[in-house]
């Protein structure tokens, strides 16, 4: 028999004698499931729907006592009389010891992981017993309200908690509404007032990484890491995002005009020794400064140039260092009337286009 088929018979015989109670798995391991009293440490004042680890192995032996044990759990639940302290055992285990299993379980690139997740782990007191609570608590104290470090944060905690067995429900509304694709492209800057800002900025360093930024759609930190030696070909570096790959500039005017090959880093302190995030913050902070757009809109500024060049998006996706289905999703709806008409004037212009046949 399916094991499969033996918890949804389990679950039945729960069912007909009135427990409420249901058995579940996560991780290949057993839980109850039901309307059970705040937790300890949690912020909540009434029952809610919760998960209970019983510690037991997805098998039909395992299947066998957590029956037992959610009848149990039943029968007190029923006597008004539950305590969580026999169940507090596995849930109890610091925050560091959750985070060390879920790493030997994620499979991934290392630089997703350092900034995906273990930057939003770092934000927590690693001694401390994982609840809810906590992860709801420090990803609504350390991180800005509707912000790319709050949506970040809400994932990785989300993803921490499902793999302890822990509700997931509240990250859903704290995220916020952060996304890329709700960018408006009718709030990006034209590319003349980005050629007059970049004029103005009177710091080298910062208008040199503003021209970066500028033509070539990177990603802030990984202006401070570039190879130019085949310039105007530049080639980002490996320990990014999204690992290496060679973007054209769209505009090489621009990268001659403003002399982008002669490297002159903003004035930021120890510039090797900054993550990616610190780099892109500290950036960002700039950009605020000087009274421009925001660090990210330069970039989402050349992918709305690849449409209007009538590229696939492929080969923007390819420059940008993301998937097509990335570029499609955030980017692609940004094709207004006018962008097709242009890409279809420009087809329909070419010399070496198909001919009508001649009747």
């Amino acid at each position: 028999m399916e094991f499969a088929e033996r918890l949804n018979r389990a679950n039945g015989r729960l069912k007909a004698a009135r427990i409420r109670v249901r058995l579940q798995v996560l991780n290949q391991k057993l839980y109850a499931r039901g309307t059970f009293p705040p937790a300890p440490g949690s912020t909540k004042d009434s029952p809610h729907q919760q998960r209970i680890a019983l510690g037991l192995p997805a098998n039909p032996r395992g299947l066998s006592l957590a029956e037992e044990q959610a009848k149990g759990i039943g029968v007190a639940l029923e006597a008004g009389r539950f305590d969580w302290g026999p169940y507090r055992g596995d849930r109890a285990e610091t925050v560091g010891d959750w985070v060390e299993r879920f790493k030997r379980r994620w499979k991934g690139a290392p630089i997703t992981w350092k900034t995906d997740y273990q930057q939003p782990f770092n934000k927590l007191p690693i001694d401390a017993p994982l609840t809810v609570a906590l992860l709801e608590q420090t990803a609504e104290k350390r991180t800005e309200e509707d912000s790319r470090s709050r949506l970040r944060a809400c994932n990785a905690y989300r993803q921490l908690a499902e793999f302890a067995g822990l509700p997931v429900e509240g990250f859903a509304q704290l995220k916020g509404s952060y996304s890329a694709a709700a960018v408006d492209p009718r709030s990006l800057p034209t590319d003349k007032q980005i050629a007059g800002w970049r004029g103005t900025i009177a710091e080298p360093g910062w208008r040199w990484l503003f021209g970066m930024l500028a033509t070539y759609g990177l990603r802030p930190h990984e202006a401070y890491s570039l190879d130019l030696a085949d310039f105007p070909t530049v080639r980002v570096h490996e320990d990014t995002k999204t690992g290496s790959r060679f973007v054209w500039p769209l505009y090489p005017e621009w990268a001659t005009a403003w002399e982008l090959s002669a490297v002159t880093m903003p004035p930021l302190e120890n510039i090797a020794g900054n993550s990616n995030a610190q780099l892109g913050t500290k950036t960002a902070r700039a950009f605020n400064r000087l009274g421009f757009c925001q660090a990210y809109d330069l970039r989402h500024s050349f992918a709305r140039r690849c449409l209007e060049f009538g590229y696939s998006p492929e080969f923007g996706a390819k420059l940008m260092g993301h998937s097509p289905e990335t570029h499609c999703k955030v980017y692609r709806r940004w094709i207004d009337e006018g962008v097709y008409w242009a890409i279809y004037q420009a087809g329909i212009g070419r010399g070496d286009r198909p001919q009508a046949p001649q009747l």
